[in-house]
């Protein structure tokens, strides 16, 4: 990188590589989309997130379940918080969240760190929200009452997004 920033070439076809730096500090994965815009002579290249551009649905579905089944509901993106029922405004998460979307893992867990300031203990369930074949968010149900019935809740939450999102 230089005082302008990166230079790249463009090839034949027309393609830029985003320097791997960049890619991890953005936390731009293999797959992901971009928008690209432009105004006038410069053009820009921004995250798109089909979990923030579906914010409404997902929200509802958080409400719904959390008031339904009297249960605490997070679900995040790579980056944000996109619903919590116990108002949890934390854009800044503990990396090992990634790594469950990035993984497409599901889990049952006893505690689970969010960051610093934020442990969440009890019976925890996690489920990755796969669209257009990318691990884009996850899906965290959490109470202190034992229920067999909370991991397929996670997978039927996660589910409804995933499907509303391959649809839109």
């Amino acid at each position: 990188m230089n005082e302008n920033g990166y230079i790249r070439k463009i090839d034949e076809l027309g393609r830029i590589v985003i320097p791997k730096e960049l890619r991890q500090k953005l936390k731009i994965q293999d797959g992901e989309n971009l928008i690209i815009n432009h105004i006038d002579k410069t053009i820009n290249l921004s995250k798109y997130s089909y979990i923030v551009n579906n914010e409404t649905f997902i929200k509802k579905v958080g409400d719904k379940v959390s008031r339904l089944m009297n249960i605490d509901v997070l679900i995040i993106d790579l980056e944000n918080i996109i619903y919590s029922n116990k108002n949890h405004k934390i854009t800044i998460y503990d990396k090992k969240l990634l790594e469950y979307i990035k993984n497409r893992e599901n889990a049952k867990l006893s505690e689970l760190i969010i960051n610093k300031e934020t442990k969440l203990k009890g019976y925890i369930y996690l489920e990755p929200i796969i669209a257009k074949s990318l691990g884009i968010g996850l899906v965290i149900l959490f109470t202190n009452k034992n229920s067999q019935e909370l991991d397929k809740l996670c997978k039927l939450i996660s589910s409804i997004i995933s499907f509303h999102i391959d649809i839109t």
